[in-house]
């Protein structure tokens, strides 16, 4: 009976995990293509996400390395692992692209998705992939995050994009650090960004052994923003261990889920309901005095160059600044110790 009661379980578990991750194909330009879908249950218009594999991998191959059908399960999103012809992208041709479109309307059928929160990640070339769909489709994606990928060629956006992009510094591929800097350089200059970044070393700031750097430049054009998440001493890695790094597919889904293409009046590109409480930020001589704010709430003030002014905490739901000049700034915070906020504030 015991042994009955075991295989039963293991029969209701495989096939849990059977109906959640499913393997498909379709026939793109005459040849069959193979992709993967993970689809948590409980899904109600949910977003959608593509998680492109690199060079040499597949789709399985990347579900197991970087674990997102995890948080997909705990966030209520379908996460896609399409797979490349001969494991290898074409990133000049359109058969992979129109691949990644036909698997949007596909699943879209099937699922309801929210059309205006497509996402796309991947790894190494599936970094260059993730790339070259923002490019090509910036009215349909809303935000990418590449993995030790390059930005290849020119890049048009036909709006503003959020980017971030993750690398280490030890990394034998993609032309290392310079190269990867070179495609934040790019991706601030498309958008419109702050030309001076602020800086989080080590991040999270909470945890000391921490060997990643972020380098935060925002708020730019159409409330985006661009990060770069730099591992010191890393190599050609989706970084997973929280030991001395940061849990890549966590940190992918809490930069991705923050934007959509929709129109409203937004925080840091999320979508405020009427029933919001206010939130506000005055300033007269020499205080700033700020609504719907708790308590000691930390609090970065910056130029339009994205260069600090000044670090503050909240006190009586105001902050005293002594000698501020005239012009256009930023307040950055974390209202409720969670949702991000940036703040615009004009001194005159």
């Amino acid at each position: 009976m015991v042994k009955q009661s075991v295989l039963g379980l293991m029969l209701v578990f495989s096939i849990s995990i059977h109906l959640s991750a499913q393997t498909k194909t379709m026939n793109i330009a005459g040849v069959n293509r193979t992709y993967i879908v993970h689809a948590p249950s409980g899904l109600n218009n949910p977003p959608l996400v593509f998680n492109i594999h690199g060079y040499n991998m597949d789709a399985q191959s990347e579900q197991s390395y970087t674990q997102m059908d995890k948080v997909a399960d705990r966030e209520k999103f379908i996460v896609v692992y399409p797979s490349a012809i001969n494991k290898s992208w074409d990133l000049s041709g359109a058969n992979d692209f129109n691949f990644i479109l036909a698997i949007i309307d596909t699943v879209d059928k099937q699922y309801k998705i929210d059309k205006s929160r497509i996402y796309s990640c991947g790894f190494s070339q599936g970094g260059f992939m993730t790339f070259q769909l923002a490019c090509r489709y910036s009215e349909i994606f809303a935000a990418i995050a590449p993995t030790s990928g390059n930005l290849s060629g020119n890049c048009t956006l036909k709006r503003p994009m959020s980017m971030r992009l993750t690398f280490g510094t030890n990394e034998g591929f993609s032309g290392g650090t310079a190269a990867f800097m070179q495609n934040v350089t790019k991706w601030i200059k498309l958008c419109n960004c702050p030309e001076t970044p602020v800086v989080t070393s080590p991040y999270p700031s909470t945890n000391s052994r921490s060997l990643v750097t972020r380098l935060y430049y925002g708020p730019c054009d159409g409330g985006t923003e661009v990060i770069a998440d730099s591992v010191r001493t890393g190599g050609h890695e989706w970084p997973m261990n929280t030991n001395d790094r940061i849990n890549n597919s966590e940190e992918t889904w809490a930069f991705l889920k923050k934007f959509s293409l929709k129109d409203g009046v937004a925080v840091n590109n999320q979508l405020i309901p009427s029933t919001a409480k206010v939130i506000s930020a005055t300033y007269s001589a020499g205080i700033i005095h700020l609504q719907g704010i708790e308590e000691q709430t930390p609090v970065q003030i910056v130029d339009t160059k994205g260069r600090l002014v000044a670090n503050s905490i909240v006190n009586q739901s105001q902050i005293s600044l002594k000698d501020m000049a005239q012009g256009i700034f930023f307040l950055r915070l974390r209202n409720d110790g969670s949702t991000p906020l940036t703040m615009k504030l004009l001194i005159n």
